[in-house]
């Protein structure tokens, strides 16, 4: 009875001491993780995971070394060797305990005879090192391929791991293991979000360029315009450009969809107009044979249109665009209105004409008809377009921005570029801290004098 208590004792005590030390074994993978959510940065995990390894095991060598299975060596990324910091550059065969390792996915504990296991293995020794007394080493895994191999080296005694060394140092690598793959992606999407952004600022310098740098101020007009994209490049897009005998090009357009897509029919849009609408001057053509401001406004259209509609039909794209062409000499403004928002005339009254739709946007239908119209612009009008970004703004509330109460600014005896940066902060303070949702572009025509 007495021999059976006393066995009693030392089993209890025994299960005591496992279980205190599987509390201290928790409480240390514990930290670790917890040190490990917090980083993201490659190296700063090996560094973590390698000073807590170095207090907790007796250790005078730790070692973290990833695997490149394509070429079948390793790279030490963590190495300390009695308290103090080794660089090994550069990539290395794994060969001996570590190629084992990395074999057959499992740990690999020598606790004697280092030495003679290591020769028999062909262990490579590095320059410098010490040859230990016992060597610990275990996978480190993501899925079913090894990404590396984190390894214990005491110099002084044989024996100097137990089974619960491995156990805990096999748990350490699988938490490490996971953080750098969660690491390894971060960095992957940040180096990818990195290249994209640099792209979508080429795209934006790109496009950029293809407004133009300075509008067109002929003498007793005043031309301004303004674009401010939702995204890193824009759908919408404003022209202001001379044409043969005195008159002046006005564009404002709306890409249907955002972001890079509308971006690039922006541009071709954009091209297609221009190109169309001055296909004379290109050509060469002679004075004399000049081209009525209707013919030129149906003809830039109508092919722009077909060439849309007939070469990129299928990718469902189409553009509304207001075209104007103003006779500055007799204040005509000759205009197709191609699906988009009316532009507005106001004078001292207040809104004078709405220049509606005379014809559906541009890419929808081939062939499609197109009316050309004609306003008056007396001294002292102002002709403002617009797009839709405008009057999408929305607030909290969910109510959208109205452009009516813009209309009184126009009044004011200001410049037409310090009216539209109104206008923007206007819609600023209406929206409260809302994301704008969409391009807000404007274009602005002011005849001086009065009468």
């Amino acid at each position: 009875m007495t021999d059976q208590t006393a066995v009693s004792g030392d089993e209890y005590s025994r299960l005591k001491e496992e279980l205190l030390q599987r509390e201290d074994e928790l409480a240390i993978i514990n930290s670790v993780q917890q040190g490990l959510t917090s980083r993201l940065e490659v190296q700063a995990i090996y560094d973590l995971v390698g000073e807590k390894i170095r207090e907790i095991f007796n250790a005078q060598v730790v070692m973290i070394s990833i695997y490149d299975q394509r070429t079948h060596t390793v790279e030490h990324r963590y190495a300390i060797e009695r308290g103090q910091r080794v660089y090994y550059p550069g990539q290395h065969p794994p060969g001996g305990f570590r190629d084992q390792v990395i074999q057959t996915r499992q740990p690999l504990l020598v606790s004697t005879r280092v030495a003679e296991e290591a020769a028999l293995r062909g262990q490579p020794t590095l320059p410098g090192t010490i040859t230990p007394k016992t060597w610990l080493g275990v996978p480190m895994v993501v899925g079913d391929h090894v990404t590396g191999v984190l390894s214990l080296q005491n110099v002084d005694q044989e024996n100097a791991f137990r089974d619960s060394d491995v156990r805990l140092l096999q748990t350490l690598a699988a938490s490490m293991s996971v953080a750098l793959e969660n690491a390894r992606l971060w960095e992957q999407e940040s180096i990818y979000r990195k290249a994209l952004e640099r792209e979508f600022e080429i795209g934006r310098q790109i496009q950029a360029g293809f407004l133009p740098d300075v509008l067109p101020q002929p003498r007793g007009w005043e031309i301004a315009a303004s674009l401010r994209p939702a995204r890193e490049v824009a759908g919408d897009f404003y022209d202001v450009f001379n044409l043969p005998g005195g008159m002046i090009g006005l564009v404002i357009a709306d890409v249907c969809d955002k972001g890079l897509g509308a971006a690039l029919f922006m541009t071709l849009f954009r091209s297609l107009l221009r190109v169309a609408s001055n296909i004379d001057c290109f050509s060469r053509q002679e004075s004399g044979t000049e081209i009525c401001s209707p013919e030129r406004l149906q003809r830039a259209i109508t092919l722009t249109n077909n060439y849309i509609y007939e070469t990129h039909g299928q990718t469902s794209m189409f553009a509304t665009i207001f075209f104007g062409i103003l006779d500055i000499r007799a204040g005509a403004l000759t205009y197709i209105n191609a699906g988009h928002l009316p532009p507005l005339l106001i004078n001292r009254q207040g809104i004078q004409t709405v220049m509606k739709k005379t014809g559906l946007a541009v890419g929808v239908f081939s062939d499609a008809g197109y009316e050309v119209q004609n306003v008056s612009i007396r001294r002292g009008d102002v002709f403002f377009a617009y797009t839709d970004g405008l009057t999408d703004t929305v607030n909290p509330a969910g109510e959208l921005f109205c452009v009516d109460g813009c209309i009184p600014l126009f009044h004011e005896k200001r410049r037409l570029t310090a009216l539209l940066d109104q206008i923007h902060d206007q819609a600023d303070r209406f929206c409260g801290g809302t994301k704008q949702v969409d391009d807000i572009t404007m274009l602005a025509v002011r005849r001086n004098g009065q009468g």
